[in-house]
């Protein structure tokens, strides 16, 4: 049997709902919806599989420890008996958050900075030295989730927000992010060959989500994750899941329409649709 590791899939909220579908579609296991988010187990070929489909993710975390604690030496203990070494290179940078609900902490940074001590003393044990911190782009996001008990630690499996598929070339003043545009497509419960029209298209983000399930086009196919560095990575997993998504795209022509007030705007769509490869559709 293949081993379950237990995942969460944060989303905007009042996704919940359609993204629980959308991780049953995908195979998912234990699907739980929460405020904010869906929680799922799964092989490493489900997490995989949920960073290259999922339209409606922000990210999908792995969670690796979940205990109660008091203190915050209890956190520090929680990160140091972790195995660091065992899922990431030295040579990768780290980035570590914290989101506290009623937790009986002073400092999320405090925290924060506890946490990557007993991460960084774990790899000295292991390896005489200890991996860099790069907070503006971390080859790994550890996540920090604590209530007024129980903390929980999380490794970001994707990277990038999923919301960064990749095809953006133009924005407006105040794009919308993709993943949100999905899930209000899922929401309206529209399906391929339906008619389709925004009339305030901006620069283009509904069209192009619209197209992309049209065409069944997966989001993370112009992508790279944070998984293709951990020391576990399936590569040959991986470019089987790639080379059976490339293989359910088709090339059909759909009747999709938007417009805009704003010439620049339009301007700005029709690059994004012809950088995501949609723009025949």
């Amino acid at each position: 049997m293949k081993q379950l590791f237990h995942f969460f899939a944060p989303c905007p909220r009042g996704l919940e709902g359609v993204l629980a579908q959308e991780l049953a579609e995908l195979k998912a296991d234990g699907i739980k919806a929460t405020d904010g988010g869906v929680g799922f187990s799964g092989s490493m070929q489900t997490m995989m599989r949920v960073n290259l489909h999922s339209r409606i993710a922000s990210r999908v975390l792995w969670k690796l420890v979940e205990k109660p604690y008091r203190c915050e030496d209890d956190l520090y203990r929680l990160a140091r008996d972790l195995e660091w070494p065992d899922l990431f290179a030295l040579e990768n940078t780290i980035k570590v958050g914290v989101t506290a609900v009623r937790a009986p902490i002073k400092s999320p940074e405090f925290v924060a900075l506890r946490i990557k001590d007993g991460l960084c003393d774990r790899f000295r044990l292991k390896t005489g030295s200890r991996p860099s911190v790069d907070t503006q782009e971390p080859d790994m996001r550890i996540q920090l989730y604590l209530t007024d008990r129980m903390a929980s630690i999380y490794l970001d499996t994707s990277g990038e927000a999923l919301f960064k598929r990749g095809y953006r070339r133009e924005a407006g003043d105040a794009p919308l992010r993709e993943n949100l545009a999905a899930g209000v497509l899922a929401l309206t419960g529209w399906q391929p060959g339906q008619a389709f029209y925004d009339p305030m298209c901006g620069s283009g983000t509904f069209l192009i989500e619209a197209a992309q399930k049209a065409r069944n086009i997966a989001p993370g196919m112009r992508r790279s994750f944070a998984f293709q560095q951990f020391k576990m990575f399936d590569a040959a997993g991986w470019d089987k899941l790639r080379i059976e998504a490339k293989a359910r795209e088709n090339s059909d022509a759909f009747a999709l329409f938007g417009s805009d007030v704003s010439s620049t705007a339009l301007a700005h769509a029709q690059a994004n649709l012809e950088a995501a490869g949609v723009a025949d559709t």
